[in-house]
């Protein structure tokens, strides 16, 4: 069951969810990654394609929602932010600059 914390993450109305983990997740991720993008190999870049088209359509949905955001979509950030994470350790942590 997710914990009924209020955040306002960066000007959006506050929810009955704590997103604020997964979006900070998402910023931190995508910011690392436009870093590393060009290191990566073309099997981890059409991953992170289409793991940035997640992240966007999520965050539209989010913004949209706001303050009746669902336990659906809560849970897909969560979700979500699980498998950004697991992207970024596998193959941008490793990568050596």
């Amino acid at each position: 069951m997710f914990g009924l914390v209020r955040a306002e993450p960066r000007g959006m109305k506050t929810s009955p969810f704590d997103l604020s983990h997964p979006i900070e997740t998402f910023t931190a991720a995508r910011e690392q990654i436009r870093l590393s993008l060009h290191l990566l190999n073309l099997d981890a870049r059409q991953k992170w394609t289409e793991l940035e088209a997640k992240i966007l359509t999520l965050e539209n949905k989010i913004g949209q929602e706001a303050e009746s955001l669902s336990e659906a979509t809560a849970s897909a950030a969560i979700d979500l932010s699980g498998s950004v994470k697991d992207f970024v350790d596998n193959h941008v942590r490793s990568i050596k600059h």
